[in-house]
């Protein structure tokens, strides 16, 4: 089955490469823009990863990331927050507080540069995966 990957951004063009590329890497792909859209779909979905435009308008990431935070089957989603080098880096700091796994800079990164992300944290899935039936259930 091909991994989910969610984009929830505004920016309609940048969602649109994204999926376009992340679809030939062979993840099932969805798009939202707006994040009351994006967490409802992603409550819905489950994906496994989820890239977070950190400045949507009205809601912002942090917030997208509070509230998923309180649905349990989406406290382990790996997320990719969406940022350009000019957000103050205490936001940053707080999203990861709240659970965010990684930083993506879609002012200075490519498309294949974030592909290439995607795919090392699809890795880092699979060999916890791997090794999480090998260590001993303690009694």
């Amino acid at each position: 089955m091909a991994p989910r990957l969610l984009i929830v951004t505004h920016d309609a063009i940048l969602a649109s490469a994204y999926q376009a590329r992340c679809m030939r890497e062979q993840f099932a792909v969805e798009c939202r823009l707006t994040a009351r859209e994006g967490l409802a779909r992603a409550r819905q979905w489950s994906p496994q990863i989820i890239l977070l435009d950190v400045t949507l308008p009205g809601t912002n990431g942090l917030d997208v990331l509070k509230s998923m935070r309180d649905v349990p089957w989406l406290s382990q989603t790996h997320v990719v927050l969406l940022v350009e080098h000019t957000l103050q880096r205490s936001v940053i700091d707080d999203c990861c507080l709240w659970g965010a796994g990684s930083v993506f800079y879609k002012d200075t990164g490519s498309v294949s540069e974030l592909a290439e992300r995607l795919q090392t944290i699809l890795s880092s899935f699979d060999t916890f995966e791997s090794t999480k039936h090998q260590i001993p259930n303690p009694k």
